[in-house]
């Protein structure tokens, strides 16, 4: 169900990202038979879609509780229902006040009352440096397949095109922590090189944005809970 084909087009934004995983594991649950031994032909579905959703939001930090689950399976099927059969309203809301977030900013920008965030010299020099590092290791890699190889390749050239030291929007640098949960969940540790930098980016990213809205210095990124692989 969630093929590379569909981790692939996952949308940028983080919560569109996973409200697209909850809704397509909720479409193909609802056409199984409520029959108890249909559901077991389909248990696999099941543990595919929450797998995915447990790696997306610990990747991505978005900080949601999953339930636990048993060595017993129907109980884990109703679990993994219900709670993908909550959360999707929650995730709905968020998504909501993301999206509306960026289109002010994007009318402020249209009607000149854009807000400006500035990089310092090193940060600015620090990203290029790491998505300079990021194409080299993506274009060198065997992981990547050649067209999701291409869209990254094409995202970060596409970034560095638009980087400069005053910017009105940090969508695209905010949309590698999407990718870096994509790439996480599709490759595990063997991501670590590219989820490093991509996570080091957003900790740039997430200074700036903060100096220029004034929070307070010690102010943590809220949305990343990211822990760096430790590989044995």
């Amino acid at each position: 169900m969630f093929d590379d084909e569909f981790l692939d087009k996952l949308p940028d934004d983080p919560y569109e990202a996973v409200l697209s995983i909850v809704i397509t594991f909720i479409e193909k649950e609802n056409k199984i038979p409520p029959i108890d031994l249909e559901k077991l032909k389909h248990y696999d579905v099941y543990l595919e879609a929450f797998a995915l959703f447990d790696t997306f939001n610990e990747a991505v930090g978005l900080g949601f509780t999953l339930p636990s689950l048993t060595s017993e399976r129907l109980p884990n099927i109703t679990r993994i229902t219900n709670f993908f059969k909550t959360i999707v309203k929650d995730i709905d809301k968020k998504y909501m006040e993301s999206k509306l977030l960026r289109e002010r900013e994007r009318f402020k920008t249209r009607f000149g009352f854009s807000f400006i965030y500035q990089f310092s010299e090193g940060d600015l020099k620090r990203i290029q440096e790491l998505i300079n590092e990021l194409r080299d290791l993506i274009s060198e890699s065997k992981l990547f397949d050649g067209k999701h190889k291409e869209r990254i390749l094409n995202k970060l050239e596409g970034l560095q095109k638009e980087l400069h030291k005053k910017m009105s929007s940090l969508d695209k640098l905010w949309g590698l922590i999407g990718e870096a949960g994509v790439v996480l969940g599709k490759f595990g540790e063997d991501a670590k090189p590219f989820v490093d930098r991509m996570v080091e980016i957003a900790g740039i990213t997430w200074r700036t944005q903060a100096r220029a809205e004034e929070l307070p210095s010690a102010t943590q990124l809220p949305l990343l809970s990211y822990k760096k692989v430790e590989v044995k």
